[in-house]
């Protein structure tokens, strides 16, 4: 980000793969950077990152770390990323209320939480003013977003329809303010999901992408270099969605 020292990015969600890999990238390319998750990792905090362990779903918790990370930093974070997770879960005549309860407050509940504490604090150190360039990113799987057989996940797809909408109508409600909301649908992501040849035979590019490849996507919709794109939702996924 040129001209500005350290910015501040703040990740919350599921530490997998492409969570490690925005965080080493925000690092290196000059942003301060905590992570907010269920699991702490010592070899993020010896490359920079600040580690937090926290319930997700817990909007007063949330808030809470997010102003103790302004008054560390000495200024609000100006952007953050959620990044949720595709488990497979049971085929919808079987699944439970509780099962369903669970997953969308760990995707959707999350999602909202950490958009809504992240906009709440950018704006507070300002006094209400509008931000300058603020950045919500929340990231999803494109394959909730379409029907496959063989995959029951009927209640991923219910959360990952809901980031979407959401995305969509924060960027609405935001952008007066200076808030940019934004959404990344990944594909099918690292050597292991090349197994799956039933969704790996739908993308056109023929081969599952990287890890760097989606945080290189996160990093483009939190950076100025996309400061007059907000309310989309960006499939990164070798051309699957448009199959």
């Amino acid at each position: 980000m040129t001209g500005e020292a350290e910015p501040g990015l703040v990740v919350a969600g599921h530490l997998d793969d492409v969570a490690e890999a925005l965080l080493r990238l925000a690092v290196s390319r000059g942003w301060r950077v905590a992570f907010i998750g269920t699991e702490h990792s010592t070899r993020l905090c010896e490359v920079g990152v600040q580690m937090h362990v926290a319930d997700l779903a817990d909007s007063v918790a949330i808030e809470a770390l997010l102003s103790n990370l302004t008054s560390q930093w000495g200024r609000a974070p100006i952007a953050v990323v959620h990044i949720g997770h595709l488990e497979r879960t049971r085929p919808a005549v079987i699944e439970s209320s509780e099962g369903w309860d669970a997953f969308q407050n760990e995707q959707l509940r999350a999602g909202f939480v950490l958009a809504q504490a992240g906009a709440r604090e950018m704006l507070r150190l300002r006094g209400g003013a509008p931000v300058d360039d603020g950045a919500v990113v929340l990231v999803g799987e494109a394959s909730a977003a379409r029907g496959l057989p063989g995959h029951p996940q009927t209640v991923a797809g219910a959360a990952l329809a809901g980031l979407a909408g959401m995305t969509r109508q924060l960027a609405v409600e935001w952008g007066r303010l200076g808030i940019r909301v934004n959404m990344v649908e990944a594909g099918i992501v690292g050597p292991d999901s090349e197994q799956d040849f039933d969704v790996l035979r739908r993308v056109p590019l023929a081969r599952a992408g990287t890890p760097e490849e989606i945080a290189e996507a996160c990093y483009y919709l939190i950076s100025r270099a996309s400061s007059y794109v907000t309310g989309a939702v960006l499939p990164v996924d070798g051309g699957f969605l448009a199959t």
